[in-house]
């Protein structure tokens, strides 16, 4: 069965200013940038099943602004909110995603740089659009990871599985 996971970075944040960093909110601009990829990604063939997202607030905000833009109802998609996804490496987020029931087909993921784009890099190191995750992952971008790998194998490619466990099938940045 094919599955696509779709790694979304929070939206620009404000300054720590003091507050702790999991604290910190979205900017105007960032709040924007989610509304943005949400309807990109409301605008996708295939509805998101479920969310993961650290809950971090600059992440929760992030999360409601992409719903708003996806034009999502209350309580659709279903969000799980994971300690560990909190400004994780590759490995943490793939163990996370690794949880997802084998039901979800499209799975979102809101997280934090750089996590997220090793990740993604992690499951395809060299296809034709990891060039341009390897460049960089600004703030409110989404890549789409697709993969025929049940949830629970993808964190087995970060344990050096060397066969590419999935195809970054597109970049969205607001």
């Amino acid at each position: 069965m094919l599955r696509t996971v779709m790694f979304l970075r929070h939206g620009e944040a404000a300054p720590a200013a003091g507050s702790p960093d999991r604290d910190r909110p979205l900017t105007a601009h960032g709040a924007a940038q989610a509304e943005r990829t949400g309807a990109w990604i409301g605008r996708g063939p295939d509805p998101v099943d479920a969310v993961l997202c650290s809950p971090a607030l600059r992440t929760r905000q992030t999360l409601d602004g992409a719903a708003r833009g996806a034009g999502w109802a209350d309580g659709s998609p279903p969000v799980s909110y994971a300690q560990a996804l909190y400004n994780a490496g590759a490995e943490d987020v793939l163990d996370e995603v690794a949880l997802t029931d084998d039901a979800v087909r499209t799975l979102l993921v809101v997280g934090h740089f750089p996590g997220l784009p090793e990740a993604a890099l992690t499951l395809d190191p060299a296809g034709p659009h990891s060039g341009v995750v390897r460049r960089g992952m600004p703030t409110g971008t989404c890549v789409v990871v697709a993969t025929d790998e049940p949830w629970s194998a993808l964190p087995d490619a970060a344990r050096g599985a060397s066969d590419p466990f999935g195809v970054v099938s597109a970049v969205f940045t607001p």
